[in-house]
């Protein structure tokens, strides 16, 4: 298990899936340069877009909700998928 930022995360398991930014805006209904944010750490998700995240992003039923809290973090922690 690594320390990375939540960005960081999120990049690495929307490109797994084989996602650009723009589709996965498009997934969780939000702007491009949302998610680009988001992954740069420049943004927190709010609670709503966390939980469409968990969908897009085919989070599993038993991690969701440590998924959406994750998300919430203002820091960089250590990330029990990685």
């Amino acid at each position: 298990m690594n320390d990375a930022s939540f960005g960081n995360w999120l990049k690495t398991r929307r490109r797994a899936l084989g996602l650009t930014q723009d589709e996965l805006a498009h997934q969780v209904y939000c702007a491009e340069i949302t998610i680009r944010k988001i992954e740069a750490g420049q943004l927190r998700p709010s609670k709503q877009l966390a939980e469409l995240l968990v969908s897009a992003l085919q989070v599993t039923a038993t991690e969701q909700a440590m998924f959406v809290q994750l998300a919430r973090q203002r820091h960089s922690i250590a990330l029990p998928w990685q």
